[in-house]
């Protein structure tokens, strides 16, 4: 949710500014650079909020979408309340972007009207040399440095008329600046306001440090120049005297600066220094831990995906859920020898069948512990338990011992125009089978519950009126719908994603003669969330298939297909 990204990046932002305030006190006591903790926190407060969600989820599982069942589904419980506050907190997200994306044009425009402005004095300035220093001489503006790549002191015609010592303390301070690169530091954090213009700490942040470029430069100057009362009385002349420059680092920025910089002048009582310092070291530790804490971090990069933890006592001889073990058990590809039963191929018969059992620690089939959670047909159920002994697996595994695990596993049972095919979690067996197959799903127990009703079924194809206006079932059309591949836009909802939650919609819907989705005819026959179900529903609209065929024409047909939204661990 951006509400909680932002607020974290806030409190971030306000400890880090806390954070360089005491370093900037323990520099100043011990008479070092004071600008250093402020850029600090200045490119942290700016580049860590950004960065830490993608390298957060660059470690996690990334969400994947399949349109047909995966292995070892994880059957999980969502909250009411998630669905109930969706609309909620999309609504505060979208209006938090909106004037997120206002603000910063604000802030952009601003900026570039300034970059303007200081190019016109520049163009309006006249060249001339003040005590053997090139400079640009204005109007009115100054003294400044102005430009980035090619700086140059922006000297006022008023001050032409100090005495040269006043007029080589005011160069000196802004070739100061020239040699230190402030402008680099004043435009970028005018560009950092830009990305952030929300942040009201790194606001304060960027204030701070181009204070603390004037006292370094300040400090600089006064080590040459040992009359600090003559270089004060100087701040107080230019500041009555000085329009001020966006962007320019200027000898007195604004009079509000100028009490803290005569202030930092001030020699520091001897005795009081130590301990000044391990107070103001100590105040930055605590600032910068608590910068640190999880609960800010956690705002800041999202929620951490759920991972298996590790139960403090193993014990191999028990099996564990799939939740509950850090490696789950996995099959062997091509171990097993799943048939597909005669009778419901010669009737042209696809179905499911969603089997538990228990995978002992050496990777085999534990006896005795097969269930069927769901089945399309009984013959399907006989040839999963007839195939189920001879499947191999790598074992589940905790803190890097072998374990048993209760699995729980789909079968699925689809056939082609010309050769049937079984998928085995994500092992397909047979040929002619693309990725995105669409298989129909159809309560077979009921409709078909003996052979001979198969035999029915698969004969009354060839019966049928053609009707290009009814929709036929699965059984009924000779060519069956597909999906056309790469269409349609399924999106995994966010939320959902970030609370590392999976699911699957088994949706019923009509495929018209032209391939499309015939509008109104959707229905969800299973689903484990509605979100899952409306990311499916705005999807199908987009999507495209290879309509159904009956005797070579096109028809309409019923489709039942599931999608199922999955992490994949990586």
């Amino acid at each position: 949710m951006i509400a909680t990204w932002m607020l974290s990046a806030l409190l971030f932002t306000a400890l880090l500014g806390a954070t360089a305030l005491c370093a900037e006190a323990a520099l100043r006591v011990a008479g070092r650079q004071t600008r250093w903790p402020w850029l600090v926190a200045l490119g942290a407060s700016v580049t860590w909020p950004m960065l830490a969600p993608f390298a957060r989820q660059s470690v996690p599982a990334s969400g994947a979408i399949h349109s047909v069942a995966t292995t070892l589904p994880t059957i999980q419980m969502v909250p009411d309340q998630l669905s109930a506050a969706v609309s909620w907190t999309h609504g505060v997200d979208v209006v938090l972007v909106t004037l997120w994306a206002v603000a910063s044009m604000i802030v952009l425009a601003r900026l570039v009207h300034a970059l303007v402005v200081l190019a016109h004095i520049r163009r309006a300035s006249q060249p001339q040399v003040v005590d053997g220093i090139p400079v640009l001489v204005s109007a009115s503006v100054g003294p400044a440095v102005i430009g980035v790549v090619q700086p140059s002191v922006l000297f006022p015609v008023g001050l032409l008329d100090l005495d040269a010592p006043l007029r080589r303390l005011v160069l000196r301070h802004e070739q100061e600046h020239c040699r230190a690169r402030d402008p680099w530091i004043v435009l970028g954090s005018a560009f950092a306001l830009v990305f952030v213009p929300w942040n009201l700490p790194l606001w304060w942040i960027v204030r701070r440090a181009r204070l603390a470029l004037e006292v370094d430069c300040d400090a600089r100057v006064l080590a040459t120049e040992a009359n600090t009362t003559q270089y004060g009385k100087l701040l107080l002349l230019i500041s009555q005297r000085q329009r001020v420059t966006v962007l320019a680092p200027m000898l007195a920025t604004s009079s509000s600066h100028l009490e803290r910089r005569i202030a930092a002048m001030l020699p520091i009582r001897s005795k009081r220094r130590g301990v000044r310092i391990t107070i103001a070291l100590v105040a930055t530790v605590v600032a910068g831990i608590a910068a640190c804490t999880s609960r800010i971090g956690n705002g800041i990069t999202g929620p951490k995906p759920v991972i298996a933890t590790r139960s403090p006592n193993v014990d191999p001889g028990q099996p564990y859920f799939e939740f509950q073990v850090e490696k789950q058990a996995q099959q062997i590809p091509g171990t097993g020898n799943l048939r597909y039963p005669g009778l419901l191929r010669s009737a042209n018969v696809g179905g499911e069948v969603l089997a538990q059992f228990v995978v002992d620690a050496s990777g085999q089939y534990e006896p005795g512990s097969f269930k069927v959670l769901k089945s399309s047909h009984d013959l399907f159920t006989q040839a999963v338990k007839t195939a189920i002994p001879n499947m191999s697996f790598y074992p589940a595994e905790i803190g890097g011992k072998k374990v048993r695990q209760l699995v729980q596993q789909p079968f699925t049972f689809s056939l082609t125009l010309d050769t049937p095919a079984l998928r085995v979690g994500n092992v397909t067996r047979g040929t002619g089978i693309p990725t995105n197959r669409l298989f129909g799903r159809f309560d077979t127990a009921s409709l078909l519950s003996s052979t001979a009703a198969a035999r029915r079924a698969a004969g009354s194809a060839s019966k049928l009126p053609l009707n290009p206006d009814q929709p036929y079932f699965e059984f009924q059309v000779t060519k069956q719908v597909q999906q056309i591949p790469g269409t349609g836009n399924l999106h995994y909802p966010d939320l959902l994603r970030a609370a590392n939650v999976q699911g699957e919609v088994l949706a019923q819907f009509v495929v018209d003669a032209a391939g499309q989705y015939e509008p109104g005819t959707f229905k969800v026959l299973k689903s484990s969330h509605g979100l899952f179900t409306q990311a499916v529903m705005d999807a199908l609209p987009d999507m495209r298939f290879y309509p159904a065929e009956y005797q070579g024409t096109r028809v309409k047909q019923l489709v039942q297909q599931p999608f199922t939204f999955a992490l994949s661990k990586q």
